[in-house]
């Protein structure tokens, strides 16, 4: 890392790290024969989406209309925009329909008439399932209102409208803090799914169930009912996944670099140009103690990231200002004008935040879309 090149808060990226994770998750998709479409909300970025072309992606997911327009003017051809379509956007959706594959999220009989009457080109559609976060979807349950659905989306009179499958975001997985916890939220999420394709039974052929959460993803042997996974947080992990136990630390592939502004003593905090509008003010709290982040070195030929001091870490978040609390050691090992390097607690906002990512060893800058 040139510290010259970095005079403010700096979202650092292992380029090594970032694709032995894609790497590891792709050939986990076909070691159990899943189709891979991996989420880019974390990394937006079109230079990070073609490492994962490397892997053999062709299909990927996007969380917005705006997003799918941007990597479809990057080559890519088949987008799943994983939210609830938004109406008032029918116009940009006719427009990337007419160019790509484009699958859209319908969770409604009122959604899926308006979208009949509206497009200009066809689209396929999953309905999104709500497999235990309570965000959006139907729940597996709700078999009467999803026949209804199916029955209208499958209707030879429906003809701008092709019924792809499932969608599920099993974002309670997130709540997890161990992999017995993940494999549970996990099975229970297959349990589901398994009793609602009993209750479909062959009527309506063949279909496809995706999920797209990574702890599920990383974490889970059993893929039983499952057709595609399109996890996203996995190319650059976090604290918050380490702490779940979807990674170990050394594979969380960013950092933030930030520079030192003052120092006291008196109750061994630094305080540095780095904010709640940098990092969010997503947080943990472990062994009684909630931080927004924790202080990092590198270590080893691949220059992974480790936990420098866990009494060392991001105690307090304004909005440019942050509060780091050291142990006395640590404390003593910075002067003002140095830079301290923070593993984030939430990469995919603090990606979202910053923007824009400095390759480690290189210096090189990646820029997102937006």
């Amino acid at each position: 890392m040139n510290d010259s090149l970095i005079t403010q808060p700096t979202l650092l990226l292992n380029e090594s790290i970032c694709r032995a994770n894609m790497q590891r998750m792709a050939q986990k998709a076909h070691q159990h024969n899943l189709q891979f479409k991996p989420h880019m909300k974390t990394h937006q970025s079109a230079e990070i989406g073609e490492w994962l072309r490397d892997y053999g992606t062709e299909a990927i997911t996007v969380s917005s209309v705006s997003m799918a327009s941007y990597f479809a003017g990057h080559g890519w051809h088949d987008i799943t925009i994983a939210f609830p379509c938004n109406l008032r956007e029918t116009e940009s959706i006719n427009t990337l329909a007419g160019n790509i594959s484009l699958t859209l999220l319908v969770n409604g009989l009122s959604t899926g008439r308006t979208l009949q009457k509206r497009l200009a080109h066809p689209v396929e559609v999953y309905i999104e399932l709500d497999t235990g976060s309570g965000r959006t979807g139907l729940r597996p349950s709700e078999v009467t209102a999803i026949i209804s659905l199916v029955d209208y989306l499958t209707d030879e009179e429906t003809t701008m409208l092709q019924w792809k499958g499932f969608y599920s975001h099993p974002g309670h997985s997130y709540n997890a803090r161990s992999n017995k916890e993940v494999r549970s939220v996990h099975q229970s999420v297959l349990n589901k799914i398994s009793r609602l394709r009993n209750e479909l039974g062959s009527a309506y052929g063949a279909y496809e169930v995706c999920i797209g959460d990574t702890p599920c993803c990383s974490t889970g042997t059993d893929f039983s009912g499952i057709d595609a996974i399109s996890p996203g947080n996995f190319v650059f992990y976090d604290l918050m996944q380490a702490r779940i136990g979807s990674c170990t630390v050394s594979d969380i592939a960013t950092a933030v670099a930030c520079p030192v502004v003052d120092w006291y003593a008196d109750r061994n905090q630094l305080a540095i140009y780095g904010g709640a509008i940098h990092f969010s003010k997503e947080s943990l709290t472990e062994n009684g103690t909630t931080h927004f982040g924790q202080a990092a070195v590198t270590k080893g030929k691949e220059q992974a990231w480790s936990v420098s001091d866990p009494e060392t870490y991001l105690a307090r978040l304004s909005q440019e200002h942050g509060i780091v609390q050291c142990s006395p050691q640590t404390f003593e090992q910075f002067s003002i004008g140095d830079l301290i390097t923070i593993l984030p607690v939430h990469s995919c906002l603090t990606a979202h935040l910053l923007g824009r990512f400095q390759l480690v060893g290189s210096g090189v800058r990646i820029e997102q879309f937006g």
